[in-house]
């Protein structure tokens, strides 16, 4: 298993805990799901910050920034396919 492997692992298994479906980019899923998601998150670095466990709290915010990448990366896929659909005429 390589590094890339290790961490795409680390990172659904976090998702997982948090019951998160917003890593890869997932066309059932809404921006409402993402937005969701990265609010468990928050609460989660807010947990980690009082326990004051900062490797966890590192892991964490890692995780958000991906999602809101997912997130904007989604936006993005939808707002292309709602303009390059056919207009009937």
């Amino acid at each position: 298993m390589n590094k890339s492997e290790m961490a795409y692992d680390q990172t659904q298994l976090m998702a997982d805990f948090i019951g998160c479906d917003c890593f890869s980019i997932n066309e059932n899923l809404s921006l409402s799901d993402y937005d969701d998601a990265i609010q468990e998150i928050m609460s989660m670095i807010e947990y980690c910050i009082d326990i004051g466990d900062k490797t966890e709290v590192a892991e964490w915010r890692r995780m958000l920034q991906q999602t809101k990448v997912e997130k904007r990366r989604a936006k993005k896929m939808i707002e292309n396919k709602n303009r390059l659909e056919p207009v009937l005429t």
